[in-house]
């Protein structure tokens, strides 16, 4: 069998006294992406931010290729995780090459992924738009080959345009690198578009688990999860 290039097993996590994920456990391999769908509140970007070092109130386990995954933030990206969240988290007042350069990586790489944004290298990273900066966000965590990729609502804000332009390119060099990919997503047809398995997620525990054909075929349990209603699965 093979091993989990990323597993969670009853992760428990919070903010002060505040608890959000209850009991969290799930696997990624290496080229599969593990879609995490849940409404608003239900503990999917907490997961992501517990993996990566971001939250101090932690319990259960972690492991990243076996190993227990632990330390702050910048050891775990060493170890081999990246992360991408919402607000894309580049520098705005600097170029887009040397938002590359600050991260060790060649500019010219991004091309690789995105050679649409050739002519954007020179530009501010603040002046593109939303989907260009994503674009940027999304190349340097993937550039740096990471163990896993965290992502948190990939198309969020995009047109559908610029959003199937990055989840293409995401799944392309999951599959091609042996990336594995755990994101955080709302909308199941996005999901299903870009994800081996699904995690559906309510009141920080994972309610089910689905392959990438099922998320459709039970589209009524899924909705039921999000409407907080009681399942018999």
């Amino acid at each position: 069998m093979t091993q989990p290039v990323l597993e969670l097993r009853r992760l428990r996590a919070g903010y002060g006294h505040r608890r959000i994920l209850n009991d969290i456990s799930l696997s990624v391999e290496a080229g599969e992406i593990v879609a995490l769908l849940g409404r608003n509140g239900a503990g999917k970007s907490t997961t992501l931010l517990a993996i990566a070092g971001f939250i101090a109130d932690v319990e259960g386990e972690i492991l990243l290729d076996g190993r227990p995954l632990t330390g702050p933030a910048h050891q775990r990206a060493r170890a081999g995780t990246g992360l991408v969240i919402k607000g894309r988290s580049l520098f705005g007042s600097l170029s887009v090459a040397d938002n590359l350069r600050l991260c060790d990586l060649a500019p010219a790489a991004l091309l690789d992924i995105f050679p649409e944004l050739e002519p954007r290298l020179g530009v501010a990273a603040g002046q593109l738009s939303g989907g260009e900066q994503q674009m940027v966000a999304v190349a340097r965590a993937l550039l740096r080959r990471p163990r896993v990729v965290l992502l948190d609502e990939l198309t969020f804000g995009l047109s559908p345009a610029m959003a199937r332009r990055v989840v293409d390119a995401v799944v392309s060099q999951s599959r091609n690198e042996g990336i594995a990919v755990l994101a955080v997503e709302q909308h199941i047809h996005i999901a299903e578009r870009i994800a081996t398995h699904a995690a559906i997620v309510a009141d920080g525990e994972v309610k089910l688990h689905l392959r990438r054909d099922e998320l459709l075929a039970r589209a009524h349990e899924v909705e039921a999860i999000y409407l907080g209603h009681a399942l018999d699965v």
